[in-house]
């Protein structure tokens, strides 16, 4: 689901080292990647093997140990032309917000002290596009099938590391599911931002097969700092709306900040484009 130049530079290399890489629908885009396994060497803690060539008894960490000490010959570095990260184009009062301006205009929020924490499904394909800092972390599920991962899990990463702030990003489906959890972060004051893509329901899936099962009760998320008696929230339907709410966000340190965006329930990143366009060619 990564972009063109990114795909090639990977699937044309002479060696694609996978490390504690699990194969799944997310990383391989629903299967459309394509990945020569003779030219794959793949370490895990539960396998390791070459091209098509099983060995037992190989240690995960023996093998990452052994592999510094190598000299293998790297590639040139990929050159993208799309870095560094584009100029978000400037917000237009009362223009809608899409999922695209979305993106674009986190690219420009992110610090070096944010830990990116994304859900499954659009949360996550829109990342994917995300032009992350150096020191900047990025945590995801890799199972589509761990819908509600990311409201708890920038918890633990809050409270693994109280230098970063997480940056939520997460549909109102896996939002709730798991979002109450935010009464914890109260608990032990901490600060994630949390931006829920709100478009009524199971966004991805509509794309798949679309029924009235992929709706949801609309909630006002926003409203969940009555709830907790902490945090503030920002109702999100236009540009401008999404500046402010961002700006006020990074500005509220006390505790957590929570962003509904109301989006068009067909809206969709760039990444899931790809993958539409992907999977109907092999289909």
């Amino acid at each position: 689901m990564g972009r063109e130049e990114v795909r090639e530079y990977v699937e044309s290399s002479d060696c694609v080292l996978l490390l504690g890489a699990f194969m799944t629908d997310i990383n391989l885009g629903i299967y459309t990647a394509q990945l020569d396994t003779s030219r794959c060497i793949n370490a895990s803690s539960e396998k390791f093997s070459i091209g098509y060539h099983y060995f037992e008894g190989v240690r995960f960490k023996d093998f990452l140990h052994g592999l510094v000490a190598s000299r293998v010959k790297k590639r040139k570095p990929l050159r993208s032309h799309c870095y560094p990260p584009p100029t978000p184009t400037p917000a237009r009062a009362g223009e809608k917000i899409t999922v695209k301006y979305l993106f674009e205009r986190l690219n420009s929020y992110l610090q070096d002290d944010t830990i990116v924490v994304a859900d499954v499904g659009d949360a996550l394909f829109g990342a994917a596009d995300l032009f992350i800092h150096q020191r900047t972390e990025f945590l995801s599920p890799a199972y589509y099938t761990s819908m509600g991962f990311a409201v708890p899990a920038a918890i633990g990463a809050e409270i693994g590391d109280r230098r970063l702030r997480p940056l939520v990003l997460v549909g109102d489906g896996a939002f709730q599911m798991t979002g109450m959890e935010l009464s914890t972060a109260v608990r032990y004051n901490l600060k994630p931002v949390v931006i829920v893509l709100n478009n009524s329901g199971y966004g991805t899936e509509r794309h798949i097969q679309d029924g009235p099962y992929n709706d949801l009760l609309r909630w006002n998320y926003h409203r969940l700092p009555e709830i907790f008696g902490a945090g503030r929230g920002w109702l999100v339907e236009t540009e401008d709306q999404f500046d402010t709410a961002l700006v006020e966000a990074a500005e509220h340190t006390r505790s957590f900040s929570l962003i509904d965006v109301r989006l068009e329930p067909l809206d969709r990143s760039a990444a899931l484009e790809r993958l539409a366009a992907r999977l109907a060619k092999r289909l």
